[in-house]
């Protein structure tokens, strides 16, 4: 039994280094970012521990930690500008609340350590005869990818979403305008469209009922506008709320602040349609080259080769 043992472990003693290397390289990883974490987040309590005042979201914070489950409760960024940041990051994307952030990290380290191991093994297997450095390094570049793989696929569909809000605004000005010349009020008007707005766009009808419910907590106007810029995450929402909060500064009309802001989103919609139809014509070249023209030109020019053929006598 331990002749068979040695001898299996003679025969893969690459691929067992590779799966070692992987692992003591992953749990090194694991074990500095959570001292690192551990280190930041003592900072952060020393250096307010001594004010002893504690923001609204700080509690908010510490309350939605405590409901945590305890398998995912380390997989919570410790620092509160990296958890803010994070969460800031899957909310433009559509994903909201803390069980989110904990299953995006989960499913980070997951895809990384996959890869990493995936590798380990299909290289061992496919190049037995490469050097465990070479697979090491593989493994390990591997896991880095499979890390920020799920970020990047976010990051797609967060581009969506706003590109999605980008093309819905115009749409929100126009019916807000119609309710507050109609005499509604913006909490019901919020309510109102986003329930108007919600086949359309569907993500922009979910950020305006998220702005009600803000507006029905008793926040005021001003910080629910400002959220819902940053959920929104494009120019035209922070120019909104800014517009909201120097018509009631300066006391002017919002009706027609609102009407003349509605009639700049649309041309600028239209602009950016006018603009994508120029630039149409430009990406149509390469697959015209690539595509069509060869087959153009080997039609129109298959008769003349033949009959020189035939002449020829080929």
């Amino acid at each position: 039994m331990v002749e068979q043992l040695t001898s299996l472990i003679a025969a893969r003693g690459d691929l067992i280094a590779y799966v070692a290397v992987f692992l003591a390289v992953a749990f090194v990883t694991i074990a500095v970012s959570s001292v690192t974490a551990t280190w930041s987040d003592v900072r952060r309590r020393a250096t307010a521990g001594e004010t002893g005042v504690r923001s609204a979201a700080g509690e908010g914070a510490t309350l939605i930690r405590g409901t945590e489950p305890d398998f995912l409760k380390g997989l919570v960024p410790t620092d509160e500008d990296k958890k803010t940041e994070l969460m800031r990051f899957l909310n433009s994307a559509g994903y909201y609340g803390t069980p989110a952030l904990m299953w995006f990290q989960a499913i980070r380290l997951g895809v990384a350590v996959v890869l990493g191991m995936a590798t380990a093994l299909l290289y061992g297997r496919m190049f037995p005869d490469h050097s465990w450095v070479m697979g090491a390094a593989a493994s390990v570049a591997m896991t880095f990818m499979g890390y920020i793989l799920p970020r990047s696929i976010v990051s797609v569909r967060r581009d969506k979403l706003f590109e999605e809000h980008r093309q819905g605004f115009p749409d929100f000005l126009d019916l807000l305008v119609i309710c507050v010349e109609a005499g509604i009020g913006v909490e019901s008007a919020m309510d109102r469209i986003s329930r108007d707005m919600a086949a359309d766009y569907p993500s922009l009808a979910r950020n305006l009922g998220f702005m009600s419910l803000e507006l029905r907590a008793g926040k005021s106007t001003r910080e629910a506008l400002e959220n819902l810029a940053l959920r929104l995450g494009i120019p035209e929402a922070k120019s909104f709320a800014t517009l909201i909060q120097q018509s009631e500064e300066l006391g002017t009309s919002l009706v027609q602040s609102l009407r003349v802001y509605s009639d700049e989103m649309r041309a600028k919609r239209l602009a950016r349609a006018e603009e994508k139809a120029h630039a149409l014509p430009v990406k149509l070249v390469l697959p015209l080259a690539l595509f069509i023209f060869p087959v153009i030109l080997g039609i129109t020019l298959m008769p003349v080769a033949m009959k020189l053929f035939r002449a020829l006598g080929i």
